[in-house]
């Protein structure tokens, strides 16, 4: 279990925003969790594959920012880490995903 803002202090990043970029470590965390489907996200679990909502709300997902990073990860050199978030800005590190 780490404290998310724990993480973003050592590491930077948007501690808002449920993909986290992180340039001087060539890293990606992705924040998932049931606070997100209020907002029209639905990360789930499906047949051992994880799906993962992106950013954008309305209309169709587009590849720019946190979504181009995702989708440019490997290309990139970037690592993507998943992270669920758990109560009083506690995460569970679930891991590497590609």
């Amino acid at each position: 279990m780490y404290i998310r803002k724990e993480l973003h202090d050592k590491y930077g990043g948007n501690r808002r925003s449920g993909i986290s970029k992180f340039k001087k470590y060539n890293i990606i965390m992705l924040f998932y969790g049931t606070a997100g489907k209020k907002y029209g996200y639905e990360d789930k679990w499906k047949d051992g594959i994880f799906y993962y909502c992106g950013e954008g709300q309305i209309g169709n997902m587009v590849f720019k920012r946190g979504n181009k990073a995702i989708k440019n990860h490997l290309k990139e050199g970037y690592e993507l880490h998943l992270f669920e978030n758990m109560v009083n800005g506690k995460v569970k590190y679930i891991g590497r995903f590609v």
